[in-house]
């Protein structure tokens, strides 16, 4: 497997301190390195002496993974990376949640109380996408190779436009199988420089891990209950305005070849292993 991170660094920054590592854009440089080259330490130690300042030496950031057929034909899990993502989210189009069960200190358990609302015109034409919340909208067709094929652990739901019509070319996809447990050594953190250890994006209650997962997917193989589809119980993010924090979804390698079969476009995925 390798690892490859992609910074994006102001260009006056990534010029004064790098060199002509990577890509200008204009005002920005990317820069993508196996994460771990020496350099990637470099930027780290930057960014630290940025933010000591109140500043940040990078941009953004993302970690990629890539794997030889080998590790993929003998992985025993899949973690689904969200990558076709739209908006307005549900929230923005009339979706009620209710969120009288929802955690106060971060927003976990707020439950979907009505038919997912969503602008018709919005929603990619692709047979899997992610709105901004995290809502999975699936097409008709890949709905019904789901249920030829005896998919576990999927649940299908009406979508509707913002007037209440419903919307029968797709359909929200929903997780109904058993949650399953993050464990180590799955890293959560901010960043790789930061692994908030003052517990910022961290619920004292267990239900919020952090901001980002920054490592491979690890969970506790005894709370996976075998579905094709499932999710998991602890959630990453943080409350910001409409979004909420999220799990992890995961697939069985019988989705995952389906789903490589039906040829479903900006499919991305990691291995993920039971412990």
């Amino acid at each position: 497997m390798r690892e490859i991170i992609e910074f994006r660094i102001g260009e006056p920054e990534a010029s004064s301190f790098l060199g002509n590592i990577g890509r200008s854009l204009g005002i920005v440089r990317n820069v993508r390195l196996p994460l771990k080259d020496e350099r990637v330490r470099l930027i780290g130690e930057l960014d630290r002496e940025f933010n000591r300042r109140g500043r940040s030496f990078f941009m953004g950031w993302s970690i990629s993974r890539h794997y030889t057929p080998e590790e993929i034909q003998s992985a025993q899990m899949f973690a689904l990376r969200p990558r076709s993502i739209f908006e307005p989210c549900g929230e923005m189009n009339g979706t009620e949640y209710d969120e009288s069960e929802a955690c106060s200190l971060c927003g976990a358990g707020a439950r979907q109380s009505t038919d997912l609302h969503l602008e018709p015109e919005s929603i990619p034409k692709r047979d899997l996408s992610f709105t901004i919340a995290r809502e999975i909208v699936i097409s008709n067709r890949l709905a019904q190779a789901l249920q030829a094929h005896g998919i576990t652990g999927a649940g299908f739901l009406p979508v509707r436009d913002p007037t209440g019509s419903l919307l029968r070319d797709w359909h929200q996809l929903t997780i109904t199988s058993a949650p399953v447990d993050i464990v180590p050594p799955t890293l959560v953190g901010n960043d790789l420089f930061d692994l908030d250890e003052q517990g910022q994006y961290r619920c004292p209650q267990g239900h919020v891990l952090g901001l980002n997962r920054l490592s491979e997917l690890w969970v506790r193989r005894e709370s996976y209950d075998g579905s094709d589809l499932v999710q998991t119980r602890q959630l990453t993010g943080a409350r910001r305005g409409v979004l909420h924090p999220k799990p992890e979804f995961l697939l069985s390698p019988k989705l995952y070849r389906l789903l490589r079969e039906l040829k479903v476009g900006r499919l991305v995925v990691e291995v993920a292993y039971l412990a």
